[in-house]
Parts: structure tokens; C-alpha cells; sequence
């Protein structure tokens, strides 16, 4: 199993979150500052984002854009293995994303 370090996978999820999913301040993203949360643990990495959108199908198109490149991005060893997305009210969006994880994570 590939070694890697926690802060280099949530830089990478953090870079193709903002190139596919929600243009952002990578750094951002990765210090968890603009609504969008990435928590990395052994097995799997889950992605939350509270901001709006408009269209949840619209929404779920980037999701699988991004799902795409980071598999093939890590050959295979960050799959998205779970997806979705809610809208509520206005104030009540809420979309996500759980990443199986092949690599051990080291601090």
C-alpha cells in the first residue's frame, strides 16, 4: 500500500473540488473555511459542501465529473463510492461525497 500524506490528498481533493464542483480558493476548500468540509480518515475520505446550488442534477453532473477525474487521477486509488445532494429551502443545500481510500495516510 502507497504512502501519502493527509494534507497532499486533501490538497488534491481540495483542487479538483474547485475545478469541477465549485470554483474556489483552493486553499480554501482545504482549510475547511468556505462551507466545504474534507475529513480523511484510513478507510475513507468524506467530502460535505453546505452551499447552494440550483439544480441538484446539475449539481450531481459535477459531482460525477470530479468522481471521474480523481479516479483516474490516483489510478484507481481514491474511488467516489457514494453520492448526492439535497436542497431544502434556500439556506438548505447540502451535497456530498465518500471516497474509498487505497492509501495509507500518514500525518
Amino acid at each position: 500500500m502507497k504512502k501519502v500524506r493527509k494534507a497532499d490528498l486533501v490538497n488534491l481533493i481540495a483542487q479538483l473540488y474547485s475545478d469541477f464542483i465549485r470554483p474556489m480558493r483552493v486553499w480554501e476548500i482545504a482549510e475547511g473555511n468556505e462551507g466545504v468540509k474534507i475529513d480523511v480518515n484510513p478507510i475513507c475520505i468524506y467530502v460535505i459542501d453546505h452551499h447552494m446550488f440550483e439544480s441538484a442534477s446539475d449539481q450531481e453532473i459535477r459531482i460525477q465529473k470530479f468522481a471521474e477525474q480523481i479516479e483516474a487521477i490516483t489510478f484507481g486509488n481514491l474511488k467516489v463510492t457514494y453520492k448526492g445532494c439535497k436542497v431544502g429551502s434556500t439556506i438548505n443545500c447540502l451535497s456530498w461525497m465518500y471516497i474509498a481510500n487505497a492509501y495509507e495516510v500518514v500525518e
